[in-house]
C-alpha cells in the first residue's frame, strides 16, 4: 500500500472524528445556555402583569422609560417556540418583541400604553413554578379610583357589607383536582354566585376581592376590606391532601397563637405561601404592625369570627359533609383583620374525585353559594337604618410601637366612660383617692373625675393596660408624655385617670313650673366570655346600633369579658 493511500485512509478516520468533536462541543454550548419557556399575562383592573419562564435563574439587565422596558436576557438560547412579535392593547400594554442579539443575549421589549410605575423583578424556582422574571405595569389613577368608590360606599351605607374573597389567581392556581380543575377557577364560580344571591337580597352588598383570573396580595384583599368597611371578611378555598380519600368543608378562624390541630398548621403554612406563588415580590414579607394592631383589637373580633363560623358549618352541612364539625383555628395570613370578623371556608376537597366533580357543577357551586347567604344572613340581620360607622385608624406613635414594655413609669390614663360604675383603688401611699370636685359643663351635666392606682402585672403591655382601661394608645402616650420605649417595671403603682361622668341631665322648664329630675331606667349586664355585641342586642331586642350608642362605643371598640354593659329596661318595669 503506497503511503498516498494510508494517508487517505488516516484522513477518512479522522474527519468524521473532528466533526462529532465540534458537534458535541456545540452542543454543549447550546445546552449551556439558559431558555426562555414561555411568556405569560395577567390583566387586572388596576394593574398588568407579564410573567417570563426560564430554565434557570436568568442573568437580566433591564433599561425603562415612559414608552418601553427593555430587558436583556445574557446566555439565554432565542426562543423559537415563541412569537417574535405579540400585539396586546391591554391596559398598560401595547405589544412585546422578542429579539436576537449577538453574543447570545435576547432581548425582550415591553411597549408601554397609558400607565404610571413599572416594576421588574426576578422570582426563584418555588412549589414546581420555574424561575420568572415578573413585569408589573401599574395604573394608578384606576386604582385611585377603585379606592374612592370603596370608600364612598362605607361612607353613605345602610347595608350590611360583606367582602368575598376568592382564593389565588392569576399565577397561582392554588390546589389541583384529578380532572385538572384549578381551585383559582372554582372558588371564583362559587364568589361571583354568593356575590349575586346576597345583592338581591335587601339590606345587603356583596363585593369580590377579584373578578378575574389574577392574583391579589395579601396585604390588598385586606385593604379592600377595609376601605369598603366591611361587616365581613369571607375567604373562599378548595381543600387538597395527599390522601385521595380525604373529604368535607371546614370552616377556619384566626389564632394567633398555634394552630387547633396539625391538619390545620399544615393548612393556614400552605395558604399563607401564596403571596410567594402568586409572584408577590414581598411575598415572604410580613405586615410589621401585625402583632401590634392583633394585640390591641384581636379578641373581641376572634369571639365574633367563632360565632359566625359556628352558623357557617350549621348551613353548609346539608351541602357538602363537614370534615370538622368544630371551628378550627390557624395562623392564616388571610384573616388578619383586626377590626374585621373573618372566616376562611375550605369549601369541598378538590382532591376527592367526587368531590371535584361537585366543586365543577354549575348546580352544586349554587347550592354552596346558597347555603354561605343563608349563613351570612343568620350571622348578620339586615339593619336599613344604621349610620356608617368609622373605621379603625390608629396614630403614627401607635403604629410604630412594637415592643412589650416594663419599666418604673408612673401613668396617668384618659379612660372612656365606663357607666356609673365607682371605682376605688389605692393609692402608692396606701391612703384611697380622692375624688376631684364636681363641676358642672356647658350641657348641665356634673364632672366626678376621680384618680385610682393599677399595679402593673408581668407580660403587661402598653396595649394591654389602654384596652383594659378603655383608652387608646395614643390618649396614653399623650397624657403621660411617654416615649415607646419608656421601660415599666412589673409591680410598679400607676396612676389610672376616669374621664367625667355623666350624672342625671335636669330639665328645667319655663317660669311657674317646678324642676323635674328626668330619669332612665338602666341595668347593667356583665359580658359573658364568647359573647358578642349581636348576641346581647338580639336576646335583649335591641340593635346593635342602639346598644352601641348606649354605652358610647365605637364600631372598633372590644368587648371583654366581664365588662358591665348599660342595657334598657323593659317598658313594663
Amino acid at each position: 500500500m503506497c503511503w498516498k493511500s494510508i494517508i487517505v485512509k488516516k484522513a477518512r478516520c479522522v474527519i468524521p472524528l473532528l466533526v462529532l468533536l465540534l458537534m458535541g462541543f456545540l452542543t454543549s454550548e447550546a445546552s449551556a445556555l439558559n431558555r426562555i419557556l414561555n411568556v405569560r399575562h395577567w390583566v387586572a383592573p388596576d394593574h398588568t402583569r407579564i410573567v417570563i419562564d426560564a430554565s434557570e435563574p436568568p442573568d437580566i439587565t433591564v433599561e425603562k422609560d415612559n414608552q418601553r422596558i427593555l430587558i436583556d436576557f445574557k446566555d439565554t438560547a432565542f426562543p423559537k417556540n415563541l412569537p417574535q412579535k405579540t400585539i396586546f392593547n391591554k391596559p398598560g400594554l401595547a405589544f412585546i418583541f422578542i429579539d436576537r442579539l449577538p453574543e447570545n443575549r435576547v432581548r425582550i421589549e415591553i411597549s408601554l400604553s397609558d400607565h404610571g410605575d413599572t416594576k421588574v423583578f426576578k422570582l426563584p424556582k418555588f412549589e414546581g413554578k420555574p424561575d420568572r422574571v415578573v413585569v408589573d405595569i401599574e395604573l394608578p389613577e384606576v386604582e385611585k379610583k377603585e379606592t374612592e368608590e370603596r370608600e364612598q360606599v362605607k361612607t353613605a351605607r345602610k347595608d350590611r357589607i360583606v367582602v368575598i374573597d376568592p382564593g389565588h389567581g392569576g399565577d397561582d392556581p392554588g390546589a389541583i383536582g384529578w380532572a385538572r380543575t384549578q381551585e383559582k377557577d372554582v372558588v371564583l364560580k362559587i364568589a361571583r354566585r354568593l356575590r349575586d344571591n346576597l345583592n338581591q337580597r335587601e339590606g345587603y352588598r356583596a363585593f369580590l376581592t377579584r373578578n378575574g383570573d389574577y392574583y391579589v396580595p395579601f396585604n390588598k384583599r385586606l385593604k379592600i376590606a377595609r376601605e369598603y368597611g366591611a361587616d365581613l371578611f369571607l375567604s373562599i378555598h378548595a381543600d387538597a391532601a395527599r390522601n385521595r380519600h380525604a373529604h368535607g368543608t371546614s370552616v377556619y378562624c384566626l389564632s394567633t397563637g398555634g394552630a387547633s390541630t396539625e391538619a390545620a398548621r399544615l393548612l393556614a403554612r400552605k395558604e399563607n405561601l401564596a403571596d410567594v406563588m402568586g409572584g408577590s415580590p414581598n411575598g415572604e414579607n410580613t405586615d410589621a404592625s401585625d402583632p401590634i394592631v392583633l394585640n390591641m383589637y384581636q379578641t373581641n373580633t376572634i369571639n365574633t369570627s367563632k360565632t359566625y363560623a359556628l352558623s357557617m358549618l350549621k348551613y353548609m352541612e346539608p351541602v357538602i359533609p363537614l370534615k370538622f364539625t368544630t371551628v378550627q383555628g390557624a395562623p392564616f395570613r388571610v384573616l388578619k383583620l383586626p377590626e374585621i370578623p373573618s372566616l376562611l371556608v375550605e369549601t369541598a376537597y378538590i382532591s376527592n374525585k367526587k368531590e371535584e366533580k361537585l366543586l365543577r357543577s354549575s348546580q352544586h357551586q349554587t347550592k354552596i353559594a346558597a347555603a354561605m347567604a343563608s349563613a351570612i344572613v343568620a350571622i348578620l340581620p339586615a339593619d336599613s337604618g344604621r349610620k356608617a360607622e368609622p373605621a379603625i385608624t390608629l396614630t403614627r406613635e401607635e403604629s410604630k410601637l412594637k415592643d412589650p414594655i416594663s419599666g418604673d413609669q408612673k401613668l396617668k390614663i384618659a379612660v372612656q366612660d365606663k357607666g356609673n360604675q365607682d371605682r376605688s383603688a389605692v393609692s402608692t401611699s396606701g391612703k384611697s383617692t380622692v375624688k376631684g370636685k364636681k363641676k358642672p359643663d356647658s350641657d348641665g351635666l356634673q364632672e366626678e373625675p376621680a384618680v385610682y392606682v393599677y399595679r402593673v402585672k408581668a407580660g403587661d403591655t402598653l396595649e394591654k393596660i389602654a384596652l383594659k382601661h378603655d383608652t387608646t394608645l395614643g390618649a396614653l402616650l399623650k397624657i403621660n408624655k411617654m416615649k415607646l420605649k419608656d421601660p415599666l417595671y412589673a409591680g410598679r403603682m400607676v396612676k389610672i385617670k376616669d374621664r367625667p361622668v355623666q350624672k342625671e341631665t335636669r330639665a328645667v322648664v319655663k317660669k311657674g313650673v317646678s324642676k323635674q329630675t328626668k330619669k332612665e331606667k338602666f341595668t347593667y349586664y356583665k359580658v359573658k366570655k364568647g359573647e358578642t355585641l349581636d348576641i346581647i342586642a338580639r336576646r335583649n331586642g335591641i340593635t346593635i346600633s342602639e346598644l352601641r350608642q348606649l354605652n358610647r362605643m365605637k364600631r372598633t371598640d372590644p368587648l371583654w369579658a366581664d365588662r358591665k354593659l348599660k342595657l334598657p329596661l323593659p317598658s313594663s318595669l
